[in-house]
């Protein structure tokens, strides 16, 4: 059986890696949809992420078909909570959307009956998904999936040696020019501090004269870091909220994906909510309806980092920049204090969990019901409105 488990998963890697190659071929980009932390620990979980959450993911999907573009999944790791028994039913839940899925293992997919031995406690995530080191291309931008899990007694974060041996082999096959992305499920950054972690700075040394983009998640939070001009961390919101204990992450960003696009060489990117479109990542809230903050609109932008800048218009007239704050976020609070209905210590880990972010804006009017437009621009010099009366 072991023989077996180990053919078969040889096959699907070279099968998924042929099958972008193909893709890759006729288009000169690709629509990449990141997942965050899926982490299903219950059977009720399990059947809401097949029966609710992929399904809004296939509307996106069928969206990107009508690009002509190739377009993957990946996701950030912990793929399940604990029970790698879902491993394959969940990742067929996600290949039922007709398009290759990749995953990269996280602490939740070991087997924690088996803390000493890394290579069965990894085992079922291999069998479902294989080599903990893939490779594949899409567009023009070569994708690596690494393990940055150590798992003993309790997980750490490292990049062990026979991985950094096989980047620097693997780094001498390609042009110097070409595009990276690393995949792996903690951050290269400590995003308390912004500064990036002892144990991934051996491979940054090995890729510091490329254009290196990576993607991760664990921290269920949305996170942009610019490690340097040529280098750029994304980290994915989880999928499901707050650990399917409430429909919005304690940061304030709701169930969605991380969407990645190239086009042309160059990538663009954003954070899509599940059953919305692309066009509405700005939430608002009127006077009066978040708390300390009851003079103010108030708006949220999904996915900000830095290099969005928000203006507002009173009946028509520039009023410049919006004021930015940091706030726990009105909508998760307000579904923890007055909806959620969970056992008490389910009930205190909401409450823990939620700490003040900094994609607010605020404006106060200076004519009572005037007409407020907000206008958001995004890096890419992409702009979002949306009107309060």
């Amino acid at each position: 059986m072991r023989k077996f488990n180990l053919l078969f998963t040889l096959f699907a890697i070279l099968a998924l890696g042929s099958y972008a190659s193909a893709q890759q071929t006729n288009n000169s980009g690709f629509n990449l949809i990141v997942v965050g932390d899926s982490q299903p620990q219950t059977k009720k979980q399990l059947k809401e992420l097949e029966e609710v959450i992929i399904p809004q993911i296939g509307t996106i999907v069928e969206e990107y078909r009508a690009t002509g573009y190739p377009t993957a999944i990946l996701i950030t790791g912990d793929v399940v909570w604990d029970t790698t028994k879902f491993l394959p039913r969940v990742k067929k839940a996600f290949e039922s959307l007709g398009v290759p899925v990749y995953a990269v293992i996280g602490n939740h997919d070991h087997n924690r009956y088996h803390r000493y031995n890394e290579e069965r406690a990894e085992r079922r995530f291999v069998e479902a998904f294989g080599s903990r080191n893939i490779s594949f291309t899409l567009g023009e931008t070569l994708f690596l999936t690494f393990d940055n899990i150590s798992f003993e007694r309790h997980y750490k974060e490292d990049i062990d040696s026979k991985q950094l041996v096989w980047l620097a082999e693997l780094l001498e096959t390609i042009p110097d020019n070409q595009r990276i992305a690393i995949c792996m499920h903690a951050p290269a950054v400590d995003f308390n501090n912004g500064t990036l972690k002892p144990y991934i700075k051996p491979l940054v040394s090995l890729v510091d004269d490329r254009d290196v983009h990576f993607i991760t998640g664990h921290r269920h939070h949305h996170g942009t870091a610019e490690i340097s001009d040529r280098m750029i961390e994304h980290n994915v919101a989880q999928v499901n909220g707050n650990l399917w204990y409430a429909p919005i992450g304690s940061d304030g960003t709701p169930r969605g994906v991380f969407c990645i696009e190239e086009r042309a060489g160059e990538w663009q990117w954003h954070h899509r909510i599940l059953g919305k479109s692309f066009d509405e990542p700005l939430i608002v809230w009127r006077e009066g309806e978040v708390k300390e903050q009851e003079e103010y609109v108030v708006v949220k932008v999904v996915g900000w980092d830095d290099k969005w800048s928000l203006a507002w218009q009173e009946n028509g007239v520039d009023m410049g920049a919006m004021e930015q704050i940091s706030i726990l976020d009105p909508d998760y609070m307000d579904y923890v204090e007055n909806e959620a209905n969970y056992a008490k210590k389910y009930m205190e880990r909401l409450r823990k969990s939620a700490h003040p972010h900094n994609h607010y804006f605020r404006c106060k009017r200076t004519v009572e019901n005037s007409e407020i437009t907000i206008i958001a621009t995004d890096r890419f010099g992409r702009k979002f409105t949306t009107e309060v009366k």
